[in-house]
């Protein structure tokens, strides 16, 4: 499964870095990783939903 280009504004590009940065650390809980990961999804789904075409530098 390929990676698909979505269009993000940049407060949502700045949120999805922070949920990025919560994901990835090994020192937090894995409940506050969950939920970071679910957050991010969402973020991503509702980008995707809103039609805003493609963005490169994602």
């Amino acid at each position: 499964m390929g990676k698909i280009p979505v269009k993000v504004t940049p407060e949502e590009m700045q949120e999805l870095k922070k949920l990025a940065e919560i994901v990835k650390n090994p020192h937090l809980p894995m409940s506050d990783r969950r939920i970071a990961k679910t957050q991010y999804e969402s973020i991503i789904n509702f980008a995707k939903s809103s039609n805003r075409g493609f963005i490169s530098s994602v």
